[in-house]
């Protein structure tokens, strides 16, 4: 079973994950949006091995450290219209290793065209695309609303109700919730359908 090491900080309350499994000691971060001395020190600290970082989306708050990685030669996943040099260019469903277990890859733009979803094992990591109790912006620039509806009812809504999201910011009232517990409270994954869901996003 993996284990998760949460982080708090960045711009804008981001969080940023230390993904590992303690048997191999394979790790991965997951969301680059915190100083990379912080992760690397508890990477080191518990003996682990950093196999790759995870980009979730290009916007600037979730690229910290990325020259960092880059230039240290440790590898740099993102989906494949990421715009910048990776190691690795990720596809939708696309299953990738990290120590005994799969983490697989959703492509959930909406947010902006680039940005994923990790699912690993009972854990969703969605960066901007869903928080706790709200979901990514459509009003900014490589933003789409009818993307983002996909992504969300189409997609997410579609997984197992007992998985925890773990979002790329702490916008909520609380850190992280079920999907069953989000399909209660969030009020954007409760649009009787598609031009509902455009003009309660969009606030038209």
């Amino acid at each position: 079973m993996l284990e998760l090491k949460t982080f708090k900080g960045g711009f804008d309350s981001n969080f940023c994950y230390i993904l590992f499994d303690n048997k191999s000691k394979d790790a991965a971060i997951i969301d680059t949006s915190i100083n990379p001395d912080l992760l690397l020190n508890f990477i080191k600290n518990n003996n682990l091995k950093l196999n790759f970082v995870i980009i979730l989306h290009s916007h600037f708050d979730h690229l910290v450290g990325y020259e960092f990685y880059k230039e240290n030669n440790i590898p740099i996943y993102a989906h494949e219209s990421f715009k910048q040099e990776v190691t690795k260019k990720l596809k939708h469903k696309e299953k990738i290793s990290l120590g005994n277990s799969k983490l697989k890859i959703l492509h959930t733009p909406g947010h902006i065209y680039d940005c994923i979803c990790i699912l690993a094992e009972n854990k969703l990591f969605t960066s901007d695309t869903l928080f706790i109790d709200s979901c990514g912006r459509c009003d900014l620039q490589g933003a789409n609303i009818e993307h983002m509806y996909k992504s969300l009812y189409h997609l997410i809504l579609k997984l197992p109700e007992d998985i925890i999201i773990y979002p790329g910011h702490d916008y909520g009232n609380k850190p992280f919730a079920t999907l069953k517990e989000q399909k209660q409270t969030n009020f954007y994954l409760q649009a009787k359908n598609k031009e509902n869901f455009f003009k309660t996003r969009m606030n038209l």
